[in-house]
C-alpha cells in the first residue's frame, strides 16, 4: 500500500475530455511542460528534536542547570523563552536555568524552531518559595489521600467514582475538620508539569459524598469521602483534570504544600457494545486520517488504533532481545503530541503493534525471564509516547536457540507468559490503564492458562481482546467471552465488505477489526477512501442505527519517516 499524493498535474487529466482530441491533448500537454517548469519540488522536511523531553521543574531558589540537546537536519535552530528563564546556547545544546522566584509558581515554555521542521516546545515550571510560618506546637501534619485504586479514570457510560481521605501523623484529643474544593486554575500548573493538555473539569459534573471530612478525636485518618464525575456533563475529545485542594475547617492541623491535593483524570469514551478497531499500516498511511472518521453526532467511529508495526529483534552481538522502531514507527513516538495524543483525547486508544522481524526473537519464543526482561522496555516506550497498550502478531520470527537463555521452544504458553509480563509490566509504568490484544496468527491461537509464581493466570488476565485473520472470526476460548472477541475482520485494501454485524449483535460479540484502510486512495483498489466510507456507513447504521458524517479533510504521508500534520481538503 502506498499513501496518497495528490498531484498538480492530476487536474490537467480534465483535458482529455474535451470533444475535440487535437485540441484536447495539445492543451493537455502544453499544461504538462508548464507544470515541469514552473511548479518547484516538494521542500525537504527537516527534523527537530530536543532532549530531554519531559518539562522542566525548578525550585524557587538555587537550581541546577539543566542541559537540553537539540538535534536536527535544517542548518540552524533557534529558540524563544520566557524572560525569568536564564538561557546559554553552548553548540548543539542549550543551558537553561531559572531566576529566583519571590512570588507564586510560574510555568512558561521554550520553543524550538528549526527551518521547516515542526517546532519543539519545552515547558518550564518554577514552584513558588516555601514560606516558613509560624504553627502552634499543638498543630498535626495532615494529608489528602486518594483512596480509589486509580487516579485515571475512563468514563464509558454513567459515572466516574472515586473516593477521598485525610489522615495525621498522630492522634489529638479533639475532632478535625477539613474541606475540599475543586481548584480549577491549579489546571494550568498541572498541565505544564505533566506536558499534557487538560480541560478543568466543569464544576457541575463533580460531587462530593460530604460537604466536610471529619477525624474524630482520638482517630489518624477520616472515613472515605466519595468523589464522583458525571460523565453526561463531559464532552467527547477532552482530557478532564478534577484538581482537588483541601484545607481546615478547624482544629489544630496543617497541610503541607505539596500535601493537600489530589487530583484525578477523566476521560469518556463511547459506550458501546460492539467497537471498532483499525490497523493503520504507518508505512502508507497518517493516523490522522482517523479523526475525520465520524459518526453524525460527532463521535468518533474508531475506538482504537493499532500502529502497524514495531517489532521484536534480536542483537547477536550484545546478546539482548530489544524493541525496534522503523524510521515511520519511531516518527509517529518521537510527534506524540502531534500525531497520536489528538486520537486519545477524542477518546480513541492508540496501541502499539508488535510485530516478528525475522530473526530469533519472537513473540511467543521468550523464555519467562526473557518475557519479563523485554515487556519492561515496551512498557517503558508505552509510558513514554503515552500509549494504551500494545497487539501481539505472532509472524515472521525464525527458530530458536534453546541454549540462549533468552529464549524456549515456541507455544502459546509463551505468548501468554508474554502477555502477562506485559500486562504487569504496563500497568506499573502507565498511571492510565492499558491494554493487552491479540491478532489470532501462528501460536497466538487459544492460548492456554498458565501458572506464574504458583498463581494460576487464566486467560482473561493476561488479553483484553483478540481479532481475527481476515474473513474470520474469533472463536472464544477458556474464560474469554464473546466480549472480548472480533465478530469480523475486514481487509480495506482487498476490497472486502462489510459482514459479521448479525452475530455481533445476536451473540454480543465486542470488536470489529479493520486493516489496510488508506484514505487517500493510494492502494490496491481503484479508491479504498471511498470503498472504505461504504463500508465504515453500513457498521454504523448496522450496529448502532446511525449515518457517517462525510470526511472532509485528508492527512498525507509525504516520504519514510514523515507525515504532514496538515489537514488537506478531499477533492
Amino acid at each position: 500500500m502506498q499513501s496518497d499524493i495528490i498531484f498538480n498535474s492530476l487536474t490537467i487529466l480534465n483535458f482529455m475530455k474535451f470533444k475535440s482530441f487535437f485540441k484536447g491533448f495539445a492543451a493537455a500537454l502544453m499544461a504538462v511542460v508548464a507544470v515541469a517548469a514552473c511548479t518547484p519540488q516538494a521542500e525537504e522536511q527537516d527534523t527537530l528534536s530536543v532532549q530531554p523531553s519531559a518539562a522542566l521543574t525548578f525550585q524557587a531558589a538555587e537550581n541546577a542547570d539543566v542541559t537540553l540537546t537539540v538535534t536536527t537536519t535544517a542548518d540552524a535552530w533557534e529558540y524563544t523563552a520566557p524572560e525569568w528563564v536564564k538561557t546559554e546556547v553552548a553548540g548543539e545544546t542549550l543551558i537553561v536555568n531559572v531566576a529566583e522566584n519571590t512570588g507564586k509558581a510560574r510555568v512558561g515554555r521554550i520553543s524550538f524552531t528549526a527551518g521547516n521542521a515542526h517546532p519543539v516546545n519545552i515547558n518550564v515550571h518554577q514552584e513558588a518559595p516555601v514560606v516558613e510560618e509560624e504553627t502552634p506546637a499543638e498543630c498535626v501534619a495532615a494529608t489528602l489521600n486518594n483512596k480509589a485504586e486509580t487516579d485515571f479514570f475512563q468514563i464509558v457510560s454513567g459515572s466516574a467514582e472515586g473516593s477521598i481521605s485525610v489522615s495525621i501523623a498522630e492522634a489529638v484529643t479533639e475532632d478535625l475538620v477539613f474541606t475540599v474544593a475543586l481548584d480549577p486554575e491549579y489546571v494550568r500548573e498541572y498541565s505544564f508539569i505533566t506536558g499534557d493538555s487538560y480541560t478543568a473539569v466543569p464544576e457541575q459534573a463533580v460531587t462530593f459524598g460530604a460537604a466536610e471530612i471529619v477525624i474524630p478525636a482520638g482517630s489518624t485518618e477520616s472515613e472515605p469521602v466519595s468523589v464522583t464525575v458525571d460523565g453526561a456533563v463531559l464532552g467527547f475529545g477532552e482530557g478532564y483534570l478534577v484538581p482537588m485542594l483541601a484545607s481546615v475547617k478547624s482544629g489544630a492541623a496543617e497541610f503541607a504544600i505539596d500535601a493537600k491535593r489530589v487530583n484525578y483524570v477523566v476521560m469518556k469514551a463511547n459506550p458501546r457494545t460492539t467497537k471498532q478497531v483499525v490497523y493503520i499500516e504507518v508505512n502508507d498511511c497518517n493516523p490522522l486520517n482517523v479523526l475525520e472518521y465520524n459518526l453524525e453526532d460527532g463521535t468518533p467511529f474508531f475506538d482504537a488504533v493499532i500502529l502497524f508495526a514495531a517489532n521484536i529483534n534480536y542483537d547477536a552481538v550484545n546478546d539482548v532481545v530489544y524493541l525496534h522502531n522503523n524510521p515511520n514507527v519511531q516518527a509517529l513516538l518521537d510527534e506524540s503530541e502531534v500525531y497520536l495524543q489528538p486520537l486519545r483525547k477524542k477518546g480513541i486508544k492508540v496501541y502499539l503493534g508488535l510485530l516478528g522481524n525475522h530473526d530469533e526473537a519472537g513473540l511467543a519464543q521468550l523464555s519467562d525471564w526473557g518475557a519479563r526482561e523485554w515487556a519492561k522496555e515496551v512498557a517503558e516506550a508505552c509510558r513514554v509516547y503515552k500509549l494504551d497498550g500494545v497487539n501481539l502478531d505472532d509472524e515472521y520470527s525464525a527458530a530458536p536457540d534453546l541454549s540462549n537463555p533468552w529464549f524456549t521452544n515456541k507455544s502459546g504458553a509463551a505468548a501468554a507468559r508474554l502477555a502477562y509480563e506485559l500486562k504487569v509490566a504496563m500497568k506499573e509504568a502507565c498511571y492510565w490503564p492499558t491494554e493487552v490484544s491479540f491478532f489470532e496468527w501462528g501460536s497466538i491461537y487459544n492460548t492456554p492458562t498458565i501458572e506464574v509464581d504458583g498463581q494460576t493466570i487464566t486467560q482473561s488476565q493476561y488479553v483484553d481482546f483478540v481479532v481475527a485473520d481476515y474473513w474470520g472470526y474469533v472463536t472464544p476460548w477458556g474464560d474469554l467471552t464473546e466480549a472480548n472477541c472480533s465478530a469480523a475482520s475486514i481487509q480495506l485494501n482487498y476490497g472486502n465488505e462489510f459482514y459479521g454485524y448479525k452475530r455481533a449483535l445476536e451473540e454480543g460479540y465486542g470488536w470489529i477489526m479493520w486493516f489496510a484502510f488508506d484514505p487517500s486512495g493510494t492502494g490496491g483498489i481503484n479508491n479504498n477512501r471511498v470503498h472504505s466510507m461504504t463500508q465504515f456507513q453500513a457498521a454504523a447504521e448496522k450496529l448502532y442505527g446511525k449515518n457517517m458524517a462525510e470526511p472532509q479533510y485528508v492527512y498525507n504521508k509525504i516520504g519514510e519517516g514523515k507525515y504532514d500534520p496538515t489537514p488537506h481538503p478531499i477533492n
